[in-house]
């Protein structure tokens, strides 16, 4: 973490969604070629470079879930019941 970072803790993380313009976003899409990196990767290094903070971009909801029903891939049926109980009790019917 960068010391300008360091010196002003946020108390709060916020997901937004950035919108690109299609001409910003080739510039940006050549640059994070030169420097091999993915499109993403170099958002994150933009931002990171100007601004100082601990940046990240979050997997959209499709690859969190997806990743939560891998982790219990290898659990006995009666493992992911008890594991998954409290999230049965809260499901909206």
């Amino acid at each position: 973490m960068s010391p300008r970072a360091a010196a002003h803790p946020q108390e709060s993380t916020v997901a937004s969604t950035i919108r690109i313009p299609a001409k910003l976003r080739k510039r940006i899409a050549a640059d994070a070629e030169r420097c091999g990196r993915s499109f993403d990767a170099q958002v994150i290094a933009l931002l990171r470079r100007h601004y100082g903070e601990d940046v990240d971009i979050a997997p959209g909801p499709d690859v969190i879930l997806a990743l939560a029903v891998a982790s219990l891939a290898d659990t006995s049926p009666s493992d992911r019941e008890l594991l998954t109980r409290r999230f049965a009790a809260i499901r909206p019917d």
